[in-house]
């Protein structure tokens, strides 16, 4: 019995100390709001799910009880592991990412944590106290937001949306209305005075939190759950009156807020507020413009090449790519995710997967209200209310580790309370005893420190890793070497987050591949890379981004005829990607293939004639071909023209200097005072082979700044010295 007892504690423990996650923000890791939240959570959960398997196998009362939520779960995990495994990438689709940590590996520590909270947590006072330690949490959370209010903390996004200990005002949201919903079911259930004071009080300070996230599906969304609840209440609660004219006044005054915003949107009050500026934007015109508008498409049109088990988890990418629209021009250039929960399933796990995501919604309504469960109507209302908050949320986000820990938790809350007078599976069979145990409980602990070490430990190691060769590349060429060693260390791993690792290695390539850096250490990075680079298309073969960081890793240590071939795959990859083309376009005005350059340039301005950039690219690249005339008229056609910088950059990369210097001077005389003009009019005349015209205008400099003197005396000698 000291042994159970001591199982038992040990998961309840585990799931209890899952509240700490949102306050995990590691300075030594890479995605410190992320992965130093995913990891601590896998940790615990594999700790506690091992201590409950012992627990259960030696008492009977601690196993699994059957009901719909739990054969949902079953449903869900099993069709979105098959989706997985027959998707585009099955290893990523395991692993995920830093930036992420979600994948199939989540899925599973969901699912072991489900099992392990509706099994331990067996009492009405568990699952109360439950819900007060996680207000209660919150409200330290909400602590911390105040104090970015006022300033005394920065909001780590910056702007002023307050994001916490998130990182990110919508993973912030979310949570607040989760506890908002709990401090109201805490207020309904509890009879002691002070504590539904205190209730009241949180949930008024997360109010006031959540309006400065700005976050606009989590604040309508929890306006609509209250609207539910309160309907609900007000419509069919045969208990206390007084509750029902309480909720029937809750939702008139809800109802009439909206209303009165919506007569107010345009006043000046709200206009200048930046965060009511963003609930009166909302609009169908609004829609239109936002990368929404064009990711969704994009979703439904990926899911009907795979209607059944879609791409699989962390796929969309390949989406993505493929089905770019060309009007994204000014959004975010590689998005992994549709900002929409249904939408990522259902590209992930085909309708098999949404259908089964869906039903953990399902099966926790009927458990809810089929009457069995023990529920006062006004906790079914709420939880109802709640269930749709976070539903609609969803609709415009997608999740994260916190918001999965408490959607999670309520399902295992409401599968608790509809089963805990149901007999476990297995009732019947032996229990363990400490024979049995002697032989089992090394076993339980084996898998647990492998699962620890294999699914965790190395994925941190090499997280860590790669924050030590990012610290150390950017101190500069004399830690190049120790810079190379930590890549090295962090690619040994050969787990989560590779991918990453293989792109911060090839944008380190600009600062290692130089001279300064020792000829050993920049040999020894040129191999590690090139490995990494090679061994990560093979990995994630058909993939736009890692082709184009090959085609830039190559072109950094000019391989002409690898960077074109991977440019032209990642442009075969994503053919209306105007920042592809770009890249390619780029390549070969650097190749001094200008004609060609030309082609390309021409083919993005073509997929939209709005982009400016592509507009002046492609009059820039007539320009290197020697056709300037031909890239006058194009910009007078379309009202445009290029500026001075611009055309320096084009005039200077052909050595066209008589063209750069008539520019640079007319910069002088429009402003005497603009030093860099001058300095880069003394290097134009040096590149023509005028010296002594370098050294009149380093003359001309002294006089509009005697401080430059000096500096200038020095400038002249070495000119002279070159002639």
């Amino acid at each position: 019995m000291t042994l159970n007892k001591t199982l038992k504690w040990i998961a309840v423990g585990g799931v209890f100390s899952l509240f700490l996650v949102p306050f995990l923000v590691p300075g030594n890791l890479f995605f410190p709001f992320i992965t130093g939240k995913g990891f601590f959570f896998r940790c615990v959960v594999e700790i506690a799910f091992a201590a409950w398997l012992l627990l259960a196998l030696r008492d009977p009362a601690y196993r699994p009880r059957k009901s719909p939520m739990l054969w949902a779960l079953v449903a869900f995990a099993a069709i979105i592991g098959l989706a997985d495994i027959f998707g585009v990438n099955p290893w990523k689709s395991f692993w995920s990412n830093f930036e992420r940590m979600e994948g199939y590996i989540s899925i599973l520590h969901l699912c072991m944590y489900f099992v392990v909270a509706s099994s331990v947590l067996a009492a009405e006072k568990a699952w109360t106290r439950f819900l007060e330690t996680s207000l209660w949490t919150s409200l330290a959370v909400s602590i911390y937001g105040i104090f970015q209010l006022s300033g005394r903390i920065p909001i780590n996004q910056g702007g002023v949306r307050v994001d916490a200990t998130f990182g990110n005002a919508t993973y912030l949201a979310i949570f607040l209305v989760f506890n908002i919903f709990f401090a109201l079911i805490l207020i309904a259930k509890d009879r002691i005075v002070w504590k539904k004071v205190a209730y009241s009080l949180i949930a008024v300070l997360h109010l006031v939190i959540l309006y400065h996230t700005a976050t606009r599906g989590a604040i309508l969304g929890l306006i609509g759950g209250l609207l539910i609840s309160g309907l609900l209440i007000a419509l069919f609660d045969r208990g206390e009156k007084r509750l029902r004219v309480v909720a029937g006044s809750i939702v008139a005054a809800a109802v009439l807020l909206v209303l009165g915003f919506i007569g107010v949107r345009h006043a000046s009050f709200v206009t200048s507020s930046p965060v009511l500026s963003r609930f009166a934007s909302i609009s169908w015109n609004e829609t239109k413009t936002q990368a929404r508008a064009y990711i969704w498409p994009m979703a439904i049109h990926g899911w009907k090449e795979k209607p059944v088990l879609g791409w699989g988890q962390e796929n969309f990418n390949y989406i993505f790519n493929k089905n770019y629209d060309p009007r994204m021009y000014a959004q975010e250039q590689w998005f992994d995710h549709t900002h929409n929960t249904i939408l990522d399933w259902l590209v992930a796990g085909g309708i098999l997967g949404l259908l089964a995501y869906l039903s953990l919604f399902g099966a926790a309504g009927y458990l809810i209200w089929r009457g069995q469960n023990g529920m006062a109507f006004t906790e079914k209302a709420l939880l109802t209310g709640l269930g749709a908050a976070y539903f609609f949320h969803n609709l415009f986000v997608f999740d994260n580790i916190v918001s999965y820990i408490l959607f999670f938790s309520l399902m295992a809350y409401v599968h608790w309370r509809s089963t805990r007078l149901e007999k476990p599976v297995a009732a019947k069979a032996d229990a363990l005893d400490d024979s049995d145990l002697r032989l089992v409980g090394p076993l339980v602990c084996v898998i647990l420190v492998f699962c620890l070490y294999f699914l965790n430990w190395r994925g941190y190691a090499s997280n860590a890793a790669l924050i030590d060769a990012l610290r150390l590349t950017a101190q500069g060429s004399s830690q190049a070497p120790a810079a190379v060693a930590a890549f090295k260390r962090a690619l040994s791993y050969d787990t989560l987050g590779r991918p990453e690792i293989v792109e911060r290695i090839v944008e380190a390539a600009r600062t290692i591949n130089t001279a300064e850096v020792p000829f050993d250490a920049r040999n020894q990075f040129e191999t590690l890379a090139k490995g990494a680079v090679d061994a990560q298309l093979e990995r994630f073969p058909g993939d736009a981004r890692y082709e184009a960081f090959a085609g830039s890793f190559y072109t950094t240590y000019r391989d002409a005829a690898k960077a074109e071939e991977h440019y032209l795959k990642a442009v075969a990859l994503s053919p209306r990607k105007q920042s592809l083309l770009f890249q390619l376009g780029s390549f070969y005005i650097s190749a001094q293939k200008y004609d060609t350059a030309v082609e390309v340039f021409k083919r993005a301005y073509d997929l939209d004639h709005s982009y400016a950039d592509a507009a002046s690219y492609y009059a820039l690249a007539l320009i290197y071909a020697g056709r300037e005339a031909e890239s006058k008229a194009f910009l007078d056609s379309i009202g445009a023209s290029l500026s001075s910088d611009q055309l320096l950059q084009a005039y200077a990369g052909l050595g066209a200097w008589d063209k750069a210097i008539r520019l640079l001077r007319a910069k002088v005389d429009a402003d005497p005072l603009d030093m860099t003009a001058r300095q880069n009019l003394v290097a134009a005349y040096y590149q023509s082979g005028d010296v002594a015209a370098a050294i009149a205008a380093v003359r001309d400099m002294i006089k509009v700044d005697p401080g430059f003197k000096a500096q200038g005396e020095q400038l002249i000698q070495q000119l002279r010295a070159a002639q």
